[in-house]
C-alpha cells in the first residue's frame, strides 16, 4: 500500500490525499524526525483496495500543456493590503465566493499557532486565511469537507499549496464547475517541527508568550 510504495522523502508530499481516500480510516498522517507527515497503514482493517496508490498525486503525475494568461492586479482597500502579504486578491475572491452561498479552505493558525487547513463560510472570518505562513499545514480532513459542500452544490474556493490544491483534485476524481482552486509561488514548505521550535526559543528569549504573527509585515514598508 501507499506506505511501502514511499521508497524516499521526495515521493511524497504529506498531501492527505491518500489519508482522505480510504474510506475504511486505515491511513493516518505521521511525523517524522524533521516533523514532516508520511502515511501509515493500519493493516488489520485495510482490505488492499488500492485507492491509496491511484491517488497520490506523486505517483501518478499529469501533464498540462495550458498555459493560461497572467495578470497583475491588487485590492483597493489599503487596509487589507496592509493585512495581506501581496496584493490582497484573495479577500476579494473570496468575498465573492461567500456573497454565492459559497465556502472557503484556507490555512490559518490555531491556538498554538499550528498551521491547519479549515473554513469559513463568513466574511467576518477571513482574516484567519489572510497572510503568509511559511509552514507546511495540516490539510486534516478538509479535502472530505470539500467534496461534502461541492456535491451539495455550493461553490468552493479552496487555497493551499500547489502540492495541496494537485492532491484536492487527484482525490476529487472529476472537474467540478462549482470548484475554485487558488495555489501559491511554492519551492518547498519548512518544517513544522522547525517552527515548533522556533517559536518556543522566540518566547524564551522575549520571557513572554506569542500573541500574533505576522511573517511578512508591511508597517516598515
Amino acid at each position: 500500500m501507499i506506505d511501502t510504495e514511499i521508497k524516499e522523502k521526495k515521493d511524497c508530499m504529506g498531501c492527505y490525499a491518500c489519508k482522505n481516500i480510504c474510506s475504511l480510516n486505515c491511513i493516518t498522517m505521521q511525523s517524522d524526525n524533521e516533523g514532516f507527515w508520511y502515511p501509515k497503514v493500519n493493516y488489520e482493517n485495510c482490505t488492499k483496495c488500492g485507492k491509496c496508490i491511484n491517488v497520490c498525486p506523486i505517483m501518478n503525475q499529469k501533464e498540462f500543456e495550458n498555459k493560461p494568461q497572467g495578470f497583475a492586479c491588487i485590492n483597493r482597500d489599503e487596509n487589507i493590503r496592509l493585512e495581506s502579504s501581496s496584493g490582497g486578491i484573495f479577500t476579494l475572491i473570496a468575498e465573492q465566493v461567500i456573497e454565492d452561498g459559497g465556502v472557503v479552505f484556507g490555512a490559518a493558525f490555531n491556538e498554538k499557532f499550528q498551521v491547519e487547513h479549515s473554513y469559513i463560510e463568513v466574511q467576518e472570518e477571513l482574516y484567519k486565511f489572510r497572510g503568509s505562513k511559511y509552514v507546511q499545514s495540516k490539510i486534516g480532513e478538509t479535502y472530505n469537507q470539500a467534496k461534502k459542500f461541492l456535491e451539495m452544490q455550493r461553490k468552493v474556493l479552496f487555497t493551499g499549496t500547489p502540492c495541496q490544491i494537485a492532491g484536492l483534485k487527484s482525490f476529487l476524481g472529476r472537474p467540478y464547475e462549482n470548484l475554485f482552486c487558488i495555489d501559491i509561488v511554492c519551492h518547498g514548505v519548512p518544517s513544522p517541527y522547525v517552527w515548533e521550535k522556533y517559536i518556543k526559543y522566540r518566547e524564551k528569549k522575549a520571557g513572554s508568550t506569542t500573541q500574533r504573527i505576522a511573517f511578512r509585515r508591511k508597517d516598515e514598508g
